[in-house]
């Protein structure tokens, strides 16, 4: 039986591709260090995993309302005030089975068959195939190093035709770092504000800040912004997979009917566990590992200036995205054969900015101990070291 062409469309995660096959080297006993992560490499917290183990000995095992428990609701409008400025009531709540099922909610919401979709490059490895998905037109601006890959307004604003129908942003950025500032929003907020096109905000960052201030969108454009946040980066929760989407009630609610007729409510037990890691009154466990990032993030930041990589120093997140262009010709002619070669000859593992939609960069995640991130910066400057023209 032949599968759909719609499937047949859709590429394979490049950076979930290459995490598996770290992982079967590091099965068969070879030492690897890895940069590809995209997730925190702390313990979720303990209130967390407290509020869980409760839930499945109270019984809360059952299903929910299809847009989460209302508690939730209410500690994920009180937390994102807390955190961001901006208020939200729970009608303008959902709870989905991580970050990534409400982009596509959302997208599956608002964009129809032909409908262009702005996103900003680099970008997340998934947006263009999820655009693609609902039968959306992906339509690239590139953003640029040296100015910080932060996007250009006029750019955006000669990029939207009659067919836009949404403007994904990213910041803090994957895979790059960047941190929008206040005034790149105002700009953007001004040309969306006139224009029939919806602004889809992936903030999911927005709390990993290092030296520099994070607005979110919606303070600028509530109206026309659907905001994503979730528990697996703040948190350190990606396995337990609860995402939100704060927007338009009417947005909330479409994508309520999608959610209904495909996953239903997200996992009850993680509903709890995300209540009890919101509730913790002091946020211990958000401050104590944001400055361990911010430490990582100056050391990596460093080690890779030293061995004379162009490097925009990231904002926030936990990624640097390096200039490998110089590296690049006989020997490897693109960062996915460099990727290879060095994680098969050097043991490090690296993704290639190809998968980005930025060929000639590579992505470190550094969320991994100081100690790995020397030796892996290491081995990349051996395996470096032979490519040099």
């Amino acid at each position: 039986m032949e599968l759909s062409k719609r499937v047949k469309e859709i590429k394979p995660s490049p950076t979930l591709s290459l995490d598996a096959k770290a992982k079967e080297l590091i099965s068969k006993g070879e030492d690897i260090i890895s940069f590809g992560a995209g997730e925190p490499d702390f313990p979720s917290p303990d209130e967390a995993c407290e509020w869980g183990k409760r839930a499945i000995d109270e019984g809360k095992t059952k299903y929910t309302a299809v847009d989460g428990i209302p508690e939730l609701k209410k500690a994920v409008a009180k937390r994102f005030e807390h955190f961001f400025g901006v208020k939200y009531g729970t009608e303008e709540i959902i709870v989905t089975p991580g970050a990534k099922m409400a982009i596509y909610e959302a997208l599956f919401s608002l964009v129809d068959e032909g409908d262009e979709v702005i996103i900003l490059s680099p970008y997340w490895v998934s947006y263009p195939d999820m655009v693609k998905m609902v039968g959306g037109i992906p339509k690239f601006i590139e953003t640029k190093p040296e100015n910080n890959f932060e996007p250009n307004p006029d750019d955006i604003a000669n990029a939207i035709s009659s067919r836009t129908k949404v403007l994904i942003l990213n910041f803090p950025c994957n895979p790059t770092g960047a941190v929008a500032v206040p005034d790149v929003f105002k700009e953007i907020a001004k040309i969306i504000s006139k224009k029939d096109v919806f602004v889809i905000s992936d903030e999911i960052y927005g709390t990993l800040v290092y030296d520099v201030v994070f607005e979110s969108f919606a303070r600028f454009l509530k109206e026309k912004t659907l905001v994503i946040w979730g528990m697996s980066k703040t948190y350190s929760m990606t396995g337990w997979r609860i995402g939100f989407a704060l927007g338009p009630e009417r947005i909330i609610s479409a994508m309520k009917k999608v959610q209904s007729q495909t996953t239903s409510n997200p996992t009850t037990v993680s509903q709890f566990a995300s209540l009890g890691a919101l509730e913790e009154e002091n946020q211990k466990f958000v401050k104590e590992t944001t400055e361990k990032f911010k430490r990582r993030r100056d050391l990596i930041f460093n080690l890779l200036c030293e061995l004379g990589l162009k490097c925009v120093k990231p904002g926030g997140a936990f990624y640097i995205f390096p200039d490998v262009s110089k590296f690049l010709g006989d020997k490897v002619k693109t960062t996915d054969e460099l990727s290879d070669f060095l994680l098969t000859n050097h043991k490090v593992l690296v993704i290639p900015g190809s998968g980005f939609g930025a060929e000639g960069f590579i992505r470190l995640s550094f969320a991994l101990s100081e100690e790995k991130i020397k030796e892996g910066v290491r081995r990349i400057k051996e395996g470096l070291s032979g490519l040099v023209k």
